[in-house]
């Protein structure tokens, strides 16, 4: 019995610790791991508008800010232009990408620089084919059927 009292303290413990870390990843400069984070603070601006993201091909992961809040996600570059793709399924309870809709202003950070975006939903099936080829060259994205939404990170505008 003691044991269990023991076991319960711990993983009570436990649950405010992740909580107290998750509620202090908003005011991080980015995200904190798997954690959304705050706006970003940091890394140089590039006011250029007309970027080849084909530098960022070979990028696993860059930090995108939306509404306020920052997250690491994949990113894929086709012909020069770099996309953001979006699981439907993973992580749940994410509403970000249906908030891009909205608002579609966004920032990226790659290599610590800080290029202004806006979020473009992308609805070609053409692109989205090819996008995800790109996606499957990449990754290992995790198996769903809620399928997959792109944004292309457009010029600001």
């Amino acid at each position: 019995m003691k044991f269990l009292k023991i076991a319960g303290i711990g993983i009570v413990g436990l649950l405010v610790f992740i909580g107290l870390v998750a509620f202090g990843a908003r005011f991080a400069d980015g995200p904190v791991a798997i954690l959304p984070g705050g706006p970003f603070t940091s890394g140089e601006w590039v006011e250029e508008t007309d970027v080849d993201w084909s530098f960022a091909a070979d990028v696993q992961e860059i930090e995108l800010q939306s509404s306020e809040r920052s997250r690491t996600t994949w990113v894929l570059v086709l012909d020069g232009a770099a996309y953001v793709p979006v699981s439907l399924s993973f992580p749940p309870g994410k509403s970000w990408h249906h908030e891009a809709l909205e608002d579609p202003a966004a920032v990226v950070r790659v290599d610590g620089k800080r290029y202004r975006r806006t979020l473009v939903k992308v609805d070609d099936p053409e692109l989205e084919a090819r996008l995800e080829e790109v996606v499957l060259g990449k990754y290992t994205p995790p198996p769903s059927d809620a399928g997959v939404w792109f944004f292309h990170l457009a010029p600001p505008g």
